[in-house]
């Protein structure tokens, strides 16, 4: 090849390189009328080809290349790269194989190779090859990236970020990484890191929506919640299509007690969740929504999103075992909420008929409800640095019958692992109120009150109806006996305490129009309130002020350790719901230390766990079914010690003797539950709703 048509050949290379396509097909045609079997100019034009998408005439020039010339590795590499973009990964790693067989320090071909070894999930095998490329090379970034996806998947945030930060040694302002940095460092919970990352990003590029997210969340996790609304506001403002923001935003507002602005909030949620639209994440929607019909379908769009496209595995029926395996999935096996409620279920199991094995995420504290937990299951399995795929995989290797998801949409949950199929009768239970939106999962536990039949409609789950509660509770958590007296707590020593301890962004505008009715109807209460963060209660004061109520007549309670925080229930008179999303956890709380609790019953799933609770534990008197009904309770309690007086004797007797609080007999309905489902399974019937007696 003569000198001319060499320098040619690398100017249109170098076109190629800045994508001036026309310039570079122009030249290598030129080479082409000179030397018509040119085998780099035919790639070339191959390669412009595959950029301009037309597939079939870039595999024609790549072929007529290697036809010219066999051993040419980059034409071998190149044909890989056209079978990676239409999805024939097989075809492609015997190309980059190939490649590498020519010219055995080809690094893009060790690269490209990784990628399509992480496409055919041969993860081990894409690292190898990813490192065999930065050995050869420890500037090639592309590997690094590589890398760091593998790792990202299996949750090994440790070398995704080595891996961000080598990118940065050699590009320090590739936006990318920075993303990528920052987002790893919002997981691993390093917030002051994850923040200067992201304001190094946005000096890059001040537009960047990823940073504004991320800088976003971190603000929302550590309660600076003014600079998390201003992120986000700034994230709706630069796209069109802000996706899930809108009810994220929403509940920043809420969790500020922030009101001025919710009615368009929600009328603008209403809107999108109509138009089929991403709107909000599941757990936002039930503070904000009491329609069925609406969450149903804003989870059913969030879902799909995050389904992509996973299909799940559909497992045969298999031989009857003589134990049914029970898979329990969650982060939560530690000192949490949800492992306060559901320990003694584990440890009530019977072990004859079930064998239980927890797979265990999330973070891995060796506190005091770990080491016991541990001690009720058969098996006790990291599967942290696993993927969705993986875990799915493992728990189908290890034959579970049933896989009852612990987490649904809260935080640190994994749904996708039931979106691959980890068992063939798949649950969920406990954590999230309301459908997880994909026929993927089954059954839903719930009880006729949470989820009356005419409120079938609004999942998409089969019901396992428990006979009572479908919450079920663990009769050995300790009430401190360090008793403390209202002084203590700044309450006054006379007076009626109302009290309500759940979370501010469950308080709504109209909950708090009933509560300043109830205290200005009863002389000399006070309102008991969690104060989560000091906006909240900022906001709360401003609000009773603008009800013509005394703001000191709202006093803020702290975080305490679970034993003290259930002792300082028994100084209050009255617990008071909130709706549309309900006490959960908080009003189980307040029945064991025996303070009564008043709801007003909804529409939604988490609007009716309340009453499900005071149903199950025989003061269904105190469930209320309209606004007015539930203030004049409240006041009527409050005004007739003796009538209160009577509901918590029989409240204190009732602990004992009424289901909400028997967690042996919660076990045996619940397994009731699990065996006719795995009836049906082996009678090759599909899932119904089971109604346990």
């Amino acid at each position: 090849m003569n000198p001319q048509l060499i320098q040619k050949l690398l100017q249109a290379t170098q076109h190629l390189q800045v994508n001036e396509l026309i310039a570079a097909q122009t030249l290598l045609e030129d080479i082409l009328s000179i030397e018509q079997r040119q085998p780099d100019a035919i790639r070339l034009l191959g390669v412009i080809a595959a950029l301009r998408k037309e597939w079939n005439e870039a595999l024609r020039l790549i072929d007529l290349a290697l036809e010219i010339d066999p051993k040419n590795g980059v034409a071998h590499s190149n044909r890989g790269n056209i079978f990676n973009e239409l999805m024939r990964n097989e075809e492609a790693l015997s190309c980059y194989e190939m490649a590498i067989s020519l010219q055995p320090n080809y690094v893009e071909a060790y690269s490209n190779k990784g990628n399509t070894l992480q496409a055919l999930k041969r993860h081990e095998e894409a690292l190898v090859s990813y490192e065999k490329a930065i050995l050869l090379d420890g500037n090639y970034v592309q590997a690094f990236y590589g890398a760091s996806s593998i790792f990202l998947l299996r949750n090994r945030y440790d070398f995704a970020l080595v891996c961000c930060e080598q990118i940065l040694k050699i590009h320090p302002n590739d936006e990318l990484a920075l993303e990528q940095k920052g987002n790893i460092l919002y997981k691993i919970k390093d917030y002051e890191g994850a923040i200067s990352v992201c304001n190094e990003l946005l000096k890059i590029n001040p537009h960047s929506s990823h940073a504004l997210l991320v800088k976003g969340n971190v603000y929302a996790e550590i309660k600076q919640f003014d600079e998390a609304s201003k992120a986000f506001s700034e994230v709706i403002a630069l796209n069109q299509n802000p996706g899930f923001l809108v009810g994220t935003a929403a509940q920043i507002s809420l969790q500020m007690c922030d009101w001025k602005n919710q009615s368009i909030q929600i009328k603008e949620l209403v809107n999108k969740i109509e138009g089929n639209e991403k709107a909000a994440i599941p757990y936002n929607l039930i503070s904000l929504l009491d329609d069925k019909h609406l969450i149903r379908r804003a989870i059913e769009v969030y879902a799909r999103d995050m389904q992509g496209g996973i299909n799940r595995v559909i497992q045969g029926v298999k031989e009857r075992k003589e134990k049914i395996r029970l898979g329990y999935f969650s982060a939560d096996f530690h000192n949490h909420p949800t492992a306060y409620l559901i320990a003694e279920l584990f440890e009530c199991h019977d072990k004859s008929k079930f064998e239980l094995i927890a797979f265990v995420y999330g973070r891995n504290v060796p506190d005091e409800m770990r080491s016991r937990l541990q001690n009720a299951f058969d098996q006790f399995i990291d599967i942290n640095d696993k993927t969705d795929e993986e875990a799915a995989q493992l728990s189908r290797e290890m034959e579970i019958d049933i896989a009852i998801d612990l987490k649904g949409f809260t935080q640190e949950g994994r749904p996708q692992i039931f979106m691959h199929g980890a068992a063939p009768i798949q649950v969920s239970y406990l954590a999230f109120p309301g459908t997880m939106g994909l026929p993927c999962f089954d059954y839903v536990v719930a009880d006729p009150i949470l989820i009356p039949q005419e409120a079938q409609d609004g999942m998409v789950e089969k019901i396992i109806y428990m006979p009572n509660s479908y919450q079920v509770n663990d009769r050995n958590r300790a009430i401190s006996k360090n008793k403390k007296t209202r002084d203590d707590f700044c309450l006054p020593s006379t007076g009626f305490v109302f009290c309500c301890f759940n979370n501010n962004y469950k308080i709504t505008p109209s909950v708090f129009d009933g509560w300043a009715r109830i205290l200005n109807a009863v002389e000399g209460s006070v309102l008991w309130l969690f104060g989560d963060n000091p906006y909240a209660i900022e906001n709360l004061k401003k609000e009773a002020q603008a009800r013509g109520l005394d703001s000191a007549r709202l006093l803020f309670a702290e975080r305490l350790d679970p034993a003290d925080h259930l002792a300082r229930y028994e100084l209050a008179d009255l617990f008071l719901d909130t709706t549309p999303c309900n006490a959960h956890t908080t009003a189980s709380d307040a029945l064991w230390a025996g303070l009564p609790v008043i709801t007003l019953v909804g529409e939604s799933f988490a609007a009716r766990v309340a009453a499900s609770l005071l149903s199950a534990v025989g003061v269904p008197d105190l469930i209320t079914y309209t606004q007015e009904e539930y203030e004049q309770k409240a006041i009527s309690l409050a005004k007739n010690p003796h009538e209160l007086s009577a509901i918590k004797d029989r409240l204190l007797v009732n602990r004992f003797t009424t289901p909400l609080f028997d967690t042996s007999l919660f076990t045996k309905h619940i397994e009731q539950g699990y065996l006719m489902a795995y009836e049906r399974y082996q009678a090759g019937l599909l899932p119904d709703h089971l109604y346990i007696v």
